[in-house]
């Protein structure tokens, strides 16, 4: 129980990565928070009548108006908030194209959610996280961004920002106790990408060092170590976590 009487926010837990690591951090003893656009997945409804201690909020990340909401409840119900986990993001949807065929309205979209929703949220919990004089803070990137990924630009793009984003405000935050780490992922097959998978994940699997697939369970215990007592003086650090695929 790594996680004893911690609050954790998830933002995009309502399928996918997100509900994989609210499953896991709740069984480290946290209280988790699921937020997203969406309504949860049946399996994840089943999951929250089943653990009366997390709860479901529906939040559109990229609203500043949401996400304050958002924070009220949390505190409200719990009186605090120990760690915002920032996941939403756009990705399974994108279709990989050149550069010169992208649109302004196709970058607005993918920075919305993956950047403005960074902030937006990030934004919301900071006065709690400086009055407690503590708190915590993981973004999600990728390791597109090591890679240089090429038809995804504003993916790529976005996660670049995630990365920067966690730099600056580690710096920033660091004299309010306040931790900001971000994680890296590789490719992960899951029952998002699954639908929209066209043979990549074996592409990917022949570039990783350990030459396999990556799946939520290669994530979760590295979001528990972030959101633990274990990672108290680091911060400012972004861990790839892709079986090797790229060397940052």
């Amino acid at each position: 129980m790594r996680l004893a009487d911690r609050v954790i926010i998830i933002t995009g837990a309502a399928r996918g990565l997100g509900a994989a690591y609210a499953r896991r951090l709740a069984a480290e003893g946290a209280a988790v928070v699921l937020t997203d656009l969406h309504e949860p997945a049946a399996e994840m409804t089943a999951w929250l009548n089943a653990n009366p201690g997390s709860s479901f909020v529906r939040t559109d990340v990229r609203s500043p108006d949401d996400a304050a909401r958002l924070v009220a409840h949390v505190r409200e119900r719990h009186g605090r908030i120990d760690v915002l986990i920032n996941n939403a993001a756009v990705f399974a949807e994108l279709t990989r194209r050149p550069s010169e065929e992208l649109t302004v309205k196709e970058w607005e979209h993918v920075l919305g959610v993956n950047v403005v929703g960074v902030f937006a949220c990030t934004q919301a919990v900071i006065p709690i996280m400086k009055a407690a004089g503590r708190g915590k803070i993981i973004n999600v990137a990728s390791n597109v961004v090591h890679k240089g990924l090429p038809f995804l630009l504003h993916y790529v793009a976005s996660k670049g920002a995630v990365v920067a984003m966690t730099r600056a405000l580690a710096r920033e935050l660091g004299p309010s106790g306040i931790t900001v780490n971000a994680i890296a992922p590789g490719y992960v097959l899951h029952e998002t990408t699954l639908a929209t998978d066209k043979g990549r994940n074996e592409q990917v699997k022949q570039l990783r060092a350990l030459g396999r697939t990556e799946t939520p369970d290669d994530l979760v215990g590295a979001m528990v170590f972030l959101a633990s007592a274990e990672s108290d003086f680091i911060t400012g650090q972004t861990l790839v976590i892709d079986g090797g695929e790229v060397f940052a």
